[in-house]
């Protein structure tokens, strides 16, 4: 069955042993965390990890604004861009580096980069909860099961097992997810970051 925003806000507060709800405008506590938050828990859980469902590709589109030095090349994001992961480089496997910045007027984002034609690999803002992964919709359960915990219930060890059990679905995510083609999960994705795998907190130039 289908996904939708109700159903996996239902998920996330069966975590919490929390009634269930039947529309995230129906005025009661539990609706209104889950409409509060889900928004924001789904974009976090999309950058979290390089999700298949949500990978896109896009030739992106030159601005006629100057780059900033050291750039070569200033281009517009996709309108649906969450995440700017990779530049596609077709002459070899090296990293093309790239920085995502606001425009001069501060009223976009744009990329930077030395590539010149650039084509982007990047996490779209899917919204459409029906095209969610299985794996997908495990992890925002928790993710949001964390974030309402406490208006919920007010219990922080609930809250702290919420965000463990995040960080597993996330885990679990990497083995299942890459089975569809192979995966480069940078060594700087968030949920490694946190759960101090890959040697810390190492940044590197092609992630904004």
């Amino acid at each position: 069955m289908a996904s939708s925003p109700v159903k996996i806000c239902n998920i996330a507060l069966s975590h919490l042993g929390a009634g269930a709800i039947d529309a995230l405008t129906e005025g009661s506590a539990e609706a209104n965390a889950c409409n509060l938050h889900y928004d924001i828990a789904r974009d976090a859980v999309l950058r979290d990890f390089p999700w298949n469902f949500a990978t896109k590709r896009a030739v992106l589109a030159a601005l006629s604004e100057a780059p900033p030095s050291p750039w070569s090349y200033l281009y517009a994001l996709p309108t649906d861009c969450l995440l700017a992961r990779e530049i596609v480089n077709t002459s070899g496997t090296t990293r093309i580096p790239f920085s995502v910045e606001s425009n001069s007027g501060g009223t976009a984002r744009i990329l930077l980069t030395d590539q010149a034609s650039a084509t982007l690999v990047y996490t779209a803002r899917v919204t459409e909860a029906a095209l969610f992964d299985p794996m997908f919709v495990e992890a925002l359960s928790w993710r949001l099961a964390a974030s309402i915990c406490m208006p919920i219930t007010r219990d922080r060890n609930i809250m702290q097992m919420a965000q463990t059990m995040y960080l597993n679905a996330i885990a679990q995510a990497q083995r299942a997810d890459g089975n569809e083609g192979q995966l480069d999960v940078p060594a700087d994705a968030d949920w490694i970051v946190a759960r101090g795998i890959g040697g810390g907190d190492t940044r590197y130039p092609w992630r904004p």
